[in-house]
């Protein structure tokens, strides 16, 4: 299913840019951690809203709803996860990796690395087990008492849980968040955040702005997928000595456009590169 738009006042604390809101609040946010990983922080401090971090220019870059660190050398990425997308196991690894790196360029040798976790708050189950809460560490399969101690955990939260595997606290923030109905003082306040965060006309901006740019983002993607399948058509034929007229013809296709596709790809005959081939069209802002 593609991604529904939602108008900004039908945002719950579940949605990606209200949790993020919501837990600029650093009461809520030291609260929140301190009733999942069950401990007391004394204070935290906000790295960046919704971090984005790169291990490099070349690297797919990771947005973070929540990544701040506490006194103690500790670092927690906390991302909401309202969607499915059956690969939360590899993405908390690109997470920890992507975590480490900016952690180094700061100036850390790896050996002071600080401990850190990554939390994914799930509206479903993610390993179908019916517990409220997988938390995982490095442990040795042939000695489980044995830890690795990296100073690296990851956990995944289920607001759909069956099991009686929590305390009351965490179960009635998961309940929250499923419901969006308010069971004790904590995520009474958290309510009240999401009713007055919907009225906050800065941040009502924001969203739309984002929504914007994800739109035309999504666009461009299609407008690329397109093109890649045209140039692949298109070259096929060229390598089986078509003309550009007789090829324009085949595919019913702009006689001008297929000449256009045609001249770019013969700077790559006979190997045609594919890929190549339609980057050089989309930087020439070729329109279909």
């Amino acid at each position: 299913m593609g991604r529904t738009k939602k108008k900004y006042e039908e945002l719950t604390i579940v949605d990606d840019f209200m949790f993020g809101k919501i837990m600029r609040n650093p009461e809520h946010c030291k609260k929140l951690l301190e009733i999942i990983l069950d401990v007391k922080i004394r204070k935290i401090t906000f790295l960046e809203d919704q971090k984005t971090m790169n291990p490099d220019y070349m690297s797919k870059g990771v947005r973070m709803d929540v990544y701040v660190e506490d006194g103690a050398d500790t670092v927690y990425a906390v991302e909401m996860q309202a969607r499915n997308t059956g690969e939360l196991p590899m993405r908390s690894r690109y997470y920890q990796a992507v975590v480490d790196i900016n952690l180094i360029e700061k100036g850390l040798d790896y050996e002071r690395l600080k401990k850190s976790y990554i939390i994914f708050i799930c509206t479903f189950d993610p390993f179908g087990k019916g517990k409220h809460i997988y938390h995982f560490k490095n442990l040795c399969h042939e000695d489980p008492t044995l830890r690795l101690e990296d100073g690296t955990e990851k956990i995944f939260l289920n607001t759909k849980g069956t099991m009686n595997d929590v305390d009351d606290e965490l179960r009635s923030l998961l309940d929250y968040f499923e419901s969006k109905v308010p069971q004790n003082a904590f995520t009474g306040k958290l309510d009240q955040a999401v009713i007055a965060a919907r009225l906050h006309k800065d941040w009502r901006q924001e969203y739309m702005v984002i929504e914007r740019m994800m739109m035309d983002s999504k666009r461009e993607g299609i407008k690329e997928g397109k093109l890649i399948n045209l140039v692949d058509l298109i070259c096929r034929k060229l390598s089986k000595g078509k003309t550009p007229e007789l090829i324009a013809e085949d595919l019913e296709e702009d006689a001008g456009k297929v000449q256009r596709i045609c001249d770019v790809a013969g700077k790559y005959a006979p190997n045609y590169d594919i890929e190549s081939i339609t980057c050089e069209l989309m930087t020439d802002d070729m329109h279909l």
